[in-house]
């Protein structure tokens, strides 16, 4: 053990690890509430996938009427838009955004609240007592690291403090397999009024008006752009692989620019160092091959350029907690309430890659229809202090792939960050503590700002 050797030691009442969509949710209701919030981020900025990974604009999850079901993601979009980095589509989604510039919104409106941050640290162990995480540690410039706390939240995404802390996790399917990764970037020079006119002319739908864009495509399917994109297969262009999936989405505040959400990539292991070292390369190859096609071959690309690509595989699912509640397909089939309901769904399940799971069907939502996650699935079922959320709550591979989209994800964080604080300063075990009182303070936020 290499706790007793270190002496660069920090603390707080709670320390949320990982700084992405969920976690900054999490600190910034932790801070809010007045409590001592620590948040550990392994990257220079926050925002995690949605910013370094380009995940870009949120998917839509509208129930009942309301769009925002969270106060946290309601007042970061309102900053957003304040600043011309974010719109509405006009068809339910108003998560269309700036990833560059939510990472000035995310760190100004946590600093605001009182939080602390420690950027360029990553978590490597943890240190549990009688069932409670007593401190965690970091690597970072200072080198080695404790924080002691008295609640953690996990929100690394991958479950890493808790399976540090050696709580009990689930990870891919009943076969071990995750849902495919992708690698993002960003194309700037498009001009879009004869990109647009070159996808209304071979009978894509455009319904989204200027500037907003979206244009996308599968292998399997028979549409105009899938059999664009089959041809530049057949000629040696491209390869198999890069049309597996194919989507592209403006981005506000930056004219010209689309950012890219391939290419994709099945049957990776994230957690074997090699195999994700090759899966960059790879990405980066494909990368290249469909930049070259579209430059050549689509109109609106012959000026244009390669702005970014994603520093971080975009990776849809890994491990989950296991928590006092598994949320199920059968609960979405159900279309299951809880007392204790912390976060609402209508998202479909969605999962990517040649996975088994699919020919069971999409289990869509209808109109007006949701599920709601309990709180009891951010709750550690073995660790005393600990907390999830985000895309590693406790949750089936199968379910997980409806609650794995940012406005949930914020949803959890924003609950994890409450209950956080409630045990923090009434010294409560997180397993002692009644979600319902959670979803109460959830409720009235939201009602505040309505």
């Amino acid at each position: 053990m290499i706790f007793n050797k270190i002496e660069n030691v920090d603390k707080a009442d709670v320390v949320v690890v990982g700084g992405g969509t969920a976690g900054c949710a999490a600190a910034i209701s932790c801070a809010m509430m007045g409590v001592d919030t620590l948040l550990v981020e392994k990257n220079s900025f926050l925002g995690g996938s949605c910013t370094g990974g380009q995940v870009t604009p949120m998917m839509c999850n509208r129930v009942e009427g309301n769009i925002d079901n969270s106060s946290i993601n309601a007042l970061i979009k309102r900053k957003l838009k304040k600043d011309g980095f974010a719109l509405d589509d006009g068809y339910g989604n108003d998560g269309w955004f700036n990833p560059e510039m939510m990472k000035f919104v995310l760190e100004d409106f946590y600093l605001e609240t009182g939080g602390r941050i420690l950027y360029d640290s990553e978590i490597v162990d943890a240190e549990v007592e009688n069932g409670k995480i007593k401190s965690i540690i970091v690597h970072n410039r200072s080198g080695l690291q404790k924080i002691e706390g008295k609640i953690f939240i996990d929100c690394t995404g991958d479950c890493e403090l808790a399976y540090l802390s050696g709580a009990e996790c689930f990870c891919g399917n009943k076969k071990g397999n995750s849902q495919a990764v992708s690698l993002r970037f960003m194309v700037g020079g498009v001009d879009f009024y004869k990109l647009r006119n070159f996808i209304s002319e071979i009978g894509e739908v455009c319904i989204l008006s200027h500037p907003l864009f979206e244009m996308a495509s599968e292998g399997n399917l028979n549409t105009p752009l899938s059999n664009i994109l089959k041809k530049a297969v057949d000629s040696g262009t491209l390869k198999v692989e890069d049309i597996v999936y194919f989507q592209a989405f403006a981005v506000p505040g930056m004219p010209g620019v689309l950012s890219f959400n391939c290419p994709e990539v099945s049957d990776v292991n994230i957690f074997d160092g090699k195999e994700s070292s090759k899966t960059l390369i790879k990405c980066r190859r494909m990368i290249k091959r469909l930049f070259a096609f579209l430059k050549n071959d689509f109109p609106g690309f012959e000026d244009s350029f390669i702005i970014s690509v994603s520093n971080m595989l975009g990776v849809r699912e890994s491990r989950r907690l296991k928590g006092l509640y598994v949320l199920s397909e059968k609960d979405f089939q159900l279309r299951k309430k809880f007392e204790d309901g912390i976060a609402k769904t209508s998202y479909s399940i969605d999962i990517h890659g040649e996975m088994d799971e699919k020919s069971s069907g999409n289990l869509s939502m209808g109109k007006g229809e949701y599920v709601e996650i309990p709180f009891r699935c951010l709750v550690s079922a073995d660790i005393e202090n600990l907390l999830a959320a985000g895309r590693c709550i406790s949750s089936t591979f199968i379910a997980q792939s409806a609650i794995r989209i940012q406005p949930t994800c914020r949803e959890t964080g924003e609950a994890a960050g409450i209950g956080a604080a409630i045990c923090a300063k009434e010294n409560l075990n997180v397993q002692n503590l009644d979600g319902r009182a959670v979803r109460f303070e959830m409720e009235n936020r939201m009602k505040k700002l309505l």
